[in-house]
């Protein structure tokens, strides 16, 4: 299990970076008190994780190995994974706003002020397992993870590893006002306004990090 950590955590860092943008949601919900709705927020997140995972480490162990012990399509798999990321960080740098002008947040952010705890549940989920750049993430550390053993049980235990390391950004407003109260809300909206501001070139400059480490990794498992 620890050559499969070693491989996947800097990969669940590099989606740790990735997915701050995503940190709005729980601060949304804070700002709303809705901790119940961000705990279902959150679950939804952590399931989507154990799934896709689960579901491309199993489809591993259920393909023939080659001689040095793991399915040859992964390493295959993780070079256009690697290069799908390469494509978004490009993706993100022309979309980067102008200088001097306010980013715009994604529409879907707004329904956020209504969404109740089956939703958010939902939207937790469908935002690892649909939105390409974190379903490419968490597929990448799947793989990684598969590559180096075919025991399920460890495999398992390095996934739970990799989904809270790579979910500790979602879940960082909570335990802050958890421990803070009140006294977290200024800190939280700073943090809010940077990731609305420098999202693109942020997201650019990780996106296009993590594409060349899967790629590498991938290039030495061939």
């Amino acid at each position: 299990m620890w050559d499969a950590l070693v491989e996947s955590l800097p990969i669940a860092l590099g989606l740790l970076l990735a997915t701050l943008p995503a940190v709005a949601i729980p601060l949304i919900l804070l700002t709303r008190r809705e901790t119940g709705v961000l705990l279902g927020f959150l679950f939804g997140w952590a399931l989507g994780f154990m799934l896709l995972g689960s579901l491309l480490m199993l489809t591993a162990d259920l393909l023939p190995l080659n001689p040095e012990g793991s399915p040859a399509w992964i390493s295959r798999l993780r070079l256009p994974l690697g290069l799908f990321l390469l494509g978004l960080a490009l993706k993100k740098w022309r979309a980067r706003p102008e200088p001097g002008t306010d980013p715009e947040l994604p529409r879907w952010l707004a329904a956020i002020e209504t969404v109740r705890t089956p939703r958010a549940l939902v939207l937790g989920f469908l935002l690892v397992v649909v939105n390409p750049k974190n379903a490419v993430l968490v597929s990448s550390g799947a793989l990684a993870i598969a590559s180096q053993t075919p025991v399920f049980a460890a495999q398992i235990g390095a996934l739970l590893i990799f989904t809270v390391v790579a979910s500790l950004g979602v879940t960082a407003p909570l335990v802050l006002w958890l421990l803070l109260g009140e006294r977290a809300k200024g800190p939280l909206d700073q943090l809010k306004a940077l990731l609305a501001r420098y999202n693109s070139t942020f997201m650019t400059l990780v996106l296009a990090t993590l594409g060349l480490m899967v790629i590498v990794g991938a290039l030495r498992e061939l």
